[in-house]
């Protein structure tokens, strides 16, 4: 247990709460694990506001009070008013309740005040460290009303942090909050490192690897990780956007804490990523003065400067931090250097990207040769997409890289992401990779993860045993066409270490070690698949166009993090689709929207570029309405996704909240139809219409 202790303040009425929700949570956590290696959970907030205020207080510019009105859960409740901002709201300090690396569960009880309508509301927590602000979504409840109390229940893992805060605020309104019966408890879960590592499970075949954030490191997180990984893939800290969110200033705090460790425990380190349409910040395509980039030969100029400045710095640090490339202190051996360029619905097959619109194709070329010319010969130069599996992505994917070497252009390996579910047939992938194989190229599974789910139809807290056993099978299946391949592979890399901190919805369980960091049948697959049985996994026909969402766009965790400045408060997610703001919010901005479909018999792959006309959008939902009730979502990327009848919803990812005046985001997802899909003929951004691109 970690060096916490219950709080003076708890109640002994809690007593049977705690337990009810500590049976939850090891529940939810651990399924068919072997038994849990934890100390009991620990009560280590406890509040019932039923003769003080328990330590909470108001943030932002809320205040906050014990009442009797509103029908407390006991004798009284806490009622935060006077919110003017999102985050405004109701705070408790948990720096010395919370310790990084260990796992809680959240439990507390929200309500609107009598004659409410009803909104949206959040808890999360904000982490300080040397000076920066953190903000980890904990959960978000939809539709909270005034007529009944609604219970929340979240699990988290806190980071490293000097000072913490537990907070609840409400993501569409300016409505009063009541809040009642908080209990938080903690646990500290210890990995069986008895257990065989998977990186000498598959040492004869290629290196095995984990992408990971800096919270894997902490605790028995970390020793999971030392134990089973060859190799790390930092999950965000390489990213454009947090290495140099404006121009000229790079940080590499969160990354270099990544690569000390990967130094310190003799793993090597495949670097993710330096171009990528996504988490990359505005300012690369503006001008100085904030307008938006053109195709001139000056503006054309000044972007290739920018990306070739940025590639620079990177190797720059790492090779002064760590050495020449290629020698033993240093552990990165590979890099994507351009990620998710492919879009197969396009003429040409190339992604309409910002890089795209400035710079043509050409960008990509540029990159790798950038790319070498930093980093020396020693680092392998990769090309990263999703859904390569397929046929239609296949083809141009294949195309690029072909074009690339015949113009010389640096390109020394290719990635397939391999984001799927059981059941997608491995023969596709297999295709996929011996079509690469004419090429002289390495390959590498560079995201690999398997949800439980077969569409979005399905959902549970826990899934069934014979699904995680099939789970299971699907992973020695994959595994063993991949070691047919292995002359031509890599590396194979697992995007995540255990379930709670899947970037996938619950309930997915995608992963090797289930969230109280124990091993799934999924694990023995790879390691030892007599441990699951010789039941053959059946292979479903082959289709031909994605069910599956590209790269996570956060962090491969469910308490995603916004990017604050300096001097603000962080943007809050926006409200649910089915709940008009108040009108004392005010008004929303005009949007744009351009969308284009690929179809094919039964399914078809929509994209969304939602451009922001006017005033900056703060936080977003859309919703569109289908044609016909055939047209159902199986899968989105960049945003939440989910339908209710005709309706399909969508809200913003965390990191793609805002969008400046002029500026877009582009989303997609993939769908079934039953013969015939039609354009949306409206579509709303916060309640409001947008225009047809």
């Amino acid at each position: 247990m970690p060096s916490v202790s219950p709080s003076a303040r708890a109640r002994a009425a809690v007593a049977a709460v705690l337990a009810a929700v500590c049976v939850a949570a090891l529940a939810l956590v651990a399924p068919l694990a072997q038994p849990s290696r934890a100390l009991s959970p620990a009560v280590v907030l406890s509040t019932g506001f039923e003769s003080d205020l328990g330590g909470w207080g108001a943030r932002g510019a809320a205040g906050v009070t014990r009442t009797a009105d509103h029908g407390p859960r006991g004798t009284h409740s806490l009622l935060v008013t006077g919110r003017t901002a999102p985050w405004d709201g109701a705070a408790v300090d948990v720096t010395d309740a919370f310790e990084p690396g260990t796992s809680y569960r959240i439990g507390l009880w929200l309500r609107l005040p009598a004659g409410s309508p009803p909104a949206d509301l959040r808890v999360s927590v904000q982490r300080d460290l040397d000076g920066t602000s953190s903000y980890d979504t904990v959960t978000t409840v939809a539709g909270v009303g005034a007529d009944a109390w609604t219970q929340v229940l979240g699990t988290y893992v806190p980071g490293a942090f000097d000072t913490a805060s537990l907070y609840v605020e409400s993501t569409s309104s300016l409505t009063d909050v009541l809040v009642d019966d908080v209990l938080v408890s903690g646990v500290r879960y210890t990995p069986d490192l008895s257990l065989p590592p998977v990186a000498d499970a598959l040492a004869d075949d290629f290196p095995f690897g984990l992408a990971v954030e800096p919270v894997d490191l902490l605790g028995g997180r970390g020793e999971l990780l030392a134990h089973h990984a060859a190799q790390i893939t930092p999950g965000n800290q390489l990213k454009p956007d947090a290495v140099q969110p404006t121009e000229g200033t790079f940080t590499f705090d969160a990354a270099d804490t990544m690569l000390d460790w990967a130094v310190a425990h003799g793993v090597r380190v495949y670097g993710h990523t330096l171009l990528w349409h996504q988490q990359t910040p505005a300012w690369f395509f503006q001008r100085p003065d904030g307008t938006p980039l053109t195709t001139s030969a000056a503006d054309q100029a000044l972007l290739r400067a920018r990306l070739r400045t940025h590639v620079e710095a990177v190797a720059d640090h790492l090779r002064e931090r760590y050495g020449e490339f290629g020698t033993p202190g240093n552990p990165v051996f590979a890099f994507d250097v351009v990620n998710e360029v492919v879009d197969e619905s396009q003429p040409d097959g190339m992604r309409r990207s910002e890089w795209y619109r400035v710079l043509g194709p050409s960008y990509v070329a540029d990159a790798f040769r950038y790319a070498r010319d930093a980093f020396g010969p020693e680092v392998q130069l990769f090309v990263n997409d999703y859904n390569t599996e397929y046929p239609d992505k296949r083809a141009p994917y294949l195309r690029l890289v072909t074009d690339l070497l015949a113009q010389g252009v640096p390109v020394d390996g290719v990635g397939h992401q391999l984001h799927v579910e059981v059941g997608r047939p491995i023969a596709m992938a297999e295709a996929t990779i011996t079509a690469f194989e004419a090429l002289p190229v390495r390959q590498a599974v560079t995201e690999l993860d398997v949800s439980t789910y077969r569409d979005a139809g399905e959902s549970w807290a826990v899934p069934p045993a014979d699904r995680l056993l099939e789970q299971g099978r699907y992973y020695r299946d994959l595994l063993a066409m991949l070691r047919r391949h292995a002359a031509s592979l890599e590396s194979l890399t697992v995007w995540g270490l255990e379930d709670s901190r899947t970037w996938l919805r619950a309930g997915a369980a995608p992963l090797l070690f289930d969230g109280a960091l124990q091993a799934k049948p999924a694990y023995w697959g790879l390691v030892d698949p007599t441990r699951i049985g010789t039941t053959p996994t059946p292979t479903p026909t082959a289709t031909t166009t994605p069910t599956v969402p590209p790269t996570p766009t956060v962090p491969p965790t469910p308490t995603a993090t916004p990017t604050p400045t300096a001097t603000t408060t962080p943007v809050p997610p926006p409200p649910s689709p089915s709940v008009t703001p108040p009108p004392t919010l005010p008004p929303h901005p005009t949007c744009r929207v351009a969308w284009t479909a690929h179809t094919w018999p039964t399914g078809y792959t929509a994209t969304l570029r939602v451009t922001a006309l006017g005033a900056a959008v703060d936080g977003w939902t859309l919703r569109f309405s289908t044609t016909s009730s055939d047209q159902r979502l199986t899968q989105g990327w960049n945003a939440t996704w989910w339908q209710t009848g005709f309706d399909v919803h969508a809200r913003d990812a965390g990191w793609n909240a805002r969008i400046a005046p002029g500026r877009s985001v582009d989303l997609g997802f993939n769908g079934t139809h039953g013969g015939r899909v039609d354009r949306p003929s409206v579509v709303l951004l916060n309640g409001l219409p947008c225009e047809n691109a």
